[in-house]
């Protein structure tokens, strides 16, 4: 590449980072997440596209990924779908500046040291460009050769009026003055807007040129995905070097995996006749612990046997002449963690079953996939000798294809609409009702006496754990939660627009529910509430009476007894 070319393509980028940095700050400045980002997405790849004009199999598949994203993003307005977006822009742009890279945990890795190396990065080429400047060359060469005698000099200055009452008294009304100005002049500088111009100057740069150094996609990374044999050359007239050292570490490994595969066969065993078939709550037993602490307890064993076996099959013990009985335990092991994952699956699929579904179960659902995803090219990896770098590469596409995945269902309504038909009605969490997302409004208004019916159902628990158990404090809860909607819908503008956000407030107006309460509304409801919280504090006085009056009398026939 010639000067002109490589000049003319500098000038290229930095117009682009100086255009996406003003696009950036139009978009998101006092704004909520919604089309903006989708719209910068897209804005920011496209400029990569055509600084780059060409791009490689991953990287069209990364922006695949991004379109998919972007585009739930506007359509559910979700924090997944937030979050998708942002992992896709993040590894679309390294792999568009990467063309070799395909590994996206390493692009991940790549686009966080792009951002850290992105601020001197900036400084850099603003210094270069200056330098290029003939108007500005000398004036910024002179401020260069400046600031360290400058600097040393206010240093001396500051030391001096310390020791000196009357140097400090002589340049007191001079400091004064300066302070002022320069206080005015940060005051009209270095606003926040200012600040947040910067960093959109920073991320648009990150995702349209390499400031990083080449640590993870140089010519010398190891593309190939298969293990190599290392051997050490020896002239031909001393023997081979004894295999005692590597033959130890099998027999071990032998003996590891017999123990650990006879350990495992008796879980397996017990939670297929146990979880697997005709699973019932008894009485007194602690669902929550059976799998909160159980499930990932047994994640962790599974995570732990991973990180075994790529121990044990990380080198030439690979390709030891005796390793097929190392080979077939690790394959067994594999096959009952996978077994065990299926009983980790069962035990979430009980606690769906009689507490409803939430985030959490619905995210232990989807990273134990990813697990039992991991746990099948392991067993590859054993099998025909792949090398660690594989197995992140297809796992991390893996993981690629379930956010972008997860990005495409309201996952808000699901949970809120599978709760409302729940059977189990008085364990169902329905404080977790008014967490959802504002898209939750009209069903929940719609389907408020299934709420009710909730409570009523949780009143009758002998251990109530919810905090409204009165529907008209969930009502009122319900519209204080309307109303901030109300308010945020009122004050956004096209940037943040999603059409969830649209499809509320059309279902919430056709109700007759899209406008906030009035403040006689408001009372009336203040009052009700206040009414009903003293109704239950005289009804608990009553029943502490009640309980008081039988503890006496419980004394006094023991006494007569």
């Amino acid at each position: 590449m010639t000067d002109r070319t490589r000049l003319s393509a500098d000038i290229r980028t930095a117009l682009a980072v100086v255009l996406l940095a003003i696009l950036f700050d139009r978009l998101f400045w006092d704004q909520e997440i919604g089309l903006n980002l989708s719209l910068f997405a897209l804005a920011a790849m496209g400029a990569s596209l055509v600084l780059r004009r060409t791009a490689s199999v991953p990287a069209r598949c990364a922006l695949g990924g991004l379109l998919v994203s972007a585009a739930m993003l506007v359509v559910h307005g979700s924090i997944v779908a937030a979050v998708g977006t942002l992992a896709c822009l993040a590894v679309s742009a390294v792999l568009l500046l990467e063309p070799r890279q395909r590994n996206l945990p390493v692009a991940l890795i790549g686009a966080f040291l792009n951002g850290v190396f992105a601020p001197l990065g900036v400084a850099g080429l603003l210094n270069d460009g200056l330098k290029q400047v003939p108007a500005t060359r000398s004036g910024w060469r002179w401020t260069r050769l400046a600031f360290v005698p400058v600097l040393v000099g206010a240093l001396y200055f500051l030391i001096y009026r310390a020791a000196n009452p009357r140097f400090e008294a002589m340049t007191a009304g001079f400091l004064d003055g300066l302070f002022d100005l320069l206080g005015d002049l940060f005051a009209e500088l270095f606003t926040p807007h200012v600040f947040f111009l910067g960093f959109g100057l920073l991320v648009s740069a990150a995702l349209v040129h390499r400031f990083a150094p080449h640590l993870f996609a140089g010519p010398d990374w190891p593309l190939n995905g298969s293990l190599v044999r290392e051997r050490r050359k020896r002239p031909h007239w001393l023997p081979p070097l004894p295999m005692g050292a590597l033959d130890r570490e099998r027999r071990m490994g032998v003996l590891l995996l017999v123990l650990v595969n006879a350990l495992l066969l008796v879980v397996n065993t017990i939670d297929i006749s146990w979880v697997w078939f005709g699973f019932t709550v008894e009485e007194g037993f602690s669902l929550k612990q059976f799998v909160h602490e159980g499930t990932w307890l047994l994640i962790l064993s599974i995570l732990l046997s991973i990180a075994i076996l790529l121990h044990l099959f990380r080198g030439n013990l690979n390709f030891h002449p005796d390793a097929r009985p190392l080979r077939l335990l690790a394959a067994a092991w594999i096959a009952q963690n996978f077994i065990l994952g299926i009983s980790v699956f069962l035990r979430n699929y009980h606690y769906i079953q009689f507490h409803g579904l939430a985030y959490k179960r619905i995210g232990v659902i989807v990273f134990l996939a990813l697990v039992l995803v991991g746990l099948v090219t392991l067993y590859l990896k054993v099998r025909e000798r792949r090398t660690l770098i594989h197995l992140l590469r297809v796992n991390g596409w893996a993981a690629f294809v379930a956010l972008v995945g997860l990005t495409t269902v309201n996952w808000d309504g699901v949970i809120v609409r599978y709760n409302l038909g729940h059977w189990n009605q008085g364990e169902i969490d329905v404080d977790n009702y008014l967490a959802m997302s504002d898209k939750v409004l009209p069903l929940l208004y719609d389907e408020l006496p299934k709420v009710e019916a909730q409570m009523a159902k949780h009143r009758q628990n002998r251990v109530r754990w919810v905090e409204h158990l009165e529907p008209w404090a969930f009502r009122n809860e319900l519209d204080r939660k309307r109303d901030r909607f109300l308010e945020r819908y009122s004050t956004q503008d096209w940037r943040s627009w999603t059409l969830a956000d649209q499809r509320t407030h059309e279902a919430l107006r056709s109700r007759g529910l899209a406008s906030a309460l009035t403040r006689e509304e408001r009372l009336r409801r203040a009052m009700e509430e206040a009414a009903a919280t003293a109704a239950a504090a005289a009804e608990a006085q009553v029943i502490e009476r009640m309980v008081d009056e039988e503890a006496s009398v419980a004394e006094v026939d023991v006494a007569t007894h």
